[in-house]
């Protein structure tokens, strides 16, 4: 006897299912045609009554598939449908727990809602408000336009990002992702061009200070060792180059904690007249009051513009070139002797090729450099040169070079 596959026992429930339903049609169709008005009224409420479960179903399909979206990948609700929901909420008189259940939100989300709908909270949210941070058309158009000229397995979602960064526009693989996943924009106009006006940059004194103490950065740089994270804080001249203060912290240092080093600073070396950083967390609010009260300028370095901090960025790379060779030990105070050796070796001992050989101790000092002169093999004074490395503080990885020229009659 041949076995009954599965398949076969779905049609087989399917058809009993077919002609039972129609059958139940043919006789709901029957009794909305009868005489009397009971059979036609229990009629209309058994359409009503299926009409109902099968919107039940509906719902608890497009339900289940919201929910299993993750909660940042969820669309919005646009302001209309959050008054509609508010709306639902009160004329079922339903409670905040179950409203969000039944429209997959957060029960926190429909408290913010009522609170603005009763004039208590953000009232934009009940309006049609743009979206600043929204990315521009032109942009959206352009990752468009390369999806089309480069199928998925040419260029993926990172290399079209790639490209945008490079081509000088902010853009992130999570934004072109997002933006794949929408229609494509009409390419929008091409704008007039504005009129001419004067190149807006960096003020001249800021890039080329003409005194020591006038002008300093502050950044910070991180630092792994093993599965330590410690960040590195540097404050620099920057007239004559000179590393002021180079400090670890364990983690990420906060506000205070920069101003605590620029008031050791200033204490140290006097206070100057401007003081730039980047737009970090740790150089805004405190630190800037700070700053206003001890009557110096702050200047924060455009995003994206490197080259008025790119003083102390070029010190972070000449110390990571010594940090990678170093052997210390895991403790903070273990790592902070390392950097004070490290800040006297380039502050005392280190020509600095932008100083004009002069390092940076000679150049806070406005100390100017030897004249060099020329030895000839037929001068008649004979010259005796000798040649020396030590090393800095006993650490073999910071030479002092000594050159002693004798000359002899």
């Amino acid at each position: 006897m041949p076995s009954i596959s599965s398949l076969d026992v779905l049609r087989l429930i399917d058809a009993v299912a077919v002609v039972l339903s129609q059958a139940y049609q043919l006789a709901r169709v029957r009794l909305a045609s009868a005489a009397s008005p009971v059979l036609r009224l229990i009629c209309q409420r058994d359409h009503a009554h299926g009409a109902r479960e099968l919107l039940r179903r509906e719902l608890a399909i497009l339900r289940a598939q919201r929910q299993q979206m993750p909660p940042h990948r969820r669309p919005d609700y646009h302001a209309r449908q959050r008054l509609a929901i508010i709306q639902i909420h009160r004329m079922r008189a339903w409670s905040i727990r179950k409203t969000a259940h039944r429209f997959v939100l957060h029960p926190n989300t429909v408290r913010s809602w009522i609170k603005a709908a009763e004039g208590r909270g953000n009232v934009r949210l009940f309006s049609d408000a743009i979206v600043w941070n929204r990315t521009d058309d032109l942009v959206r158009w352009t990752v468009h336009e390369l999806r089309r000229l480069c199928p998925q397995p040419e260029l993926g979602t990172r290399s079209i990002a790639r490209y945008i960064v490079r081509a000088g526009l902010a853009i992130s693989r999570s934004t072109v992702q997002r933006v794949m996943r929408e229609a494509p924009p009409t390419k929008p106009r091409r704008p007039r061009r504005p009129a001419m006006s004067a190149a807006i940059g960096p003020p001249h004194h800021l890039l080329l200070p003409r005194r020591p103490n006038d002008l300093w950065h502050l950044d910070l740089s991180s630092l792994r060792i093993l599965w330590f994270r410690f960040t590195l804080a540097a404050v620099l001249d920057g007239f004559s180059r000179r590393l002021l203060q180079l400090r670890v912290y364990v983690g990420t240092p906060r506000q205070r904690d920069m101003i605590r080093l620029v008031r050791r600073a200033a204490h140290h070396y006097g206070v100057p007249r401007f003081l730039i950083t980047d737009h970090g967390t740790q150089f805004r609010g405190r630190l800037h009051a700070a700053l206003v009260r001890m009557n110096i300028r702050h200047v924060k370095g455009r995003v994206r513009a490197p080259y008025l901090n790119g003083k102390v960025e070029r010190v972070f790379r000449t110390f990571r070139i010594w940090w990678t060779l170093v052997l210390c030990g895991l403790s903070r105070p273990a790592i902070q002797r390392r950097l004070d050796d490290y800040r006297h070796w380039y502050n005392h001992h280190r020509p600095h090729s932008a100083l004009k050989g002069l390092t940076p101790d000679e150049a806070w000092a406005a100390s100017s450099p030897p004249e060099p002169i020329h030895i000839r093999s037929r001068d008649p004074i004979k010259p005796w040169i000798e040649v020396r490395r030590i090393n800095c503080r006993g650490d073999p990885l910071l030479p002092i070079i000594q050159i002693t020229v004798n000359r002899t009659a």
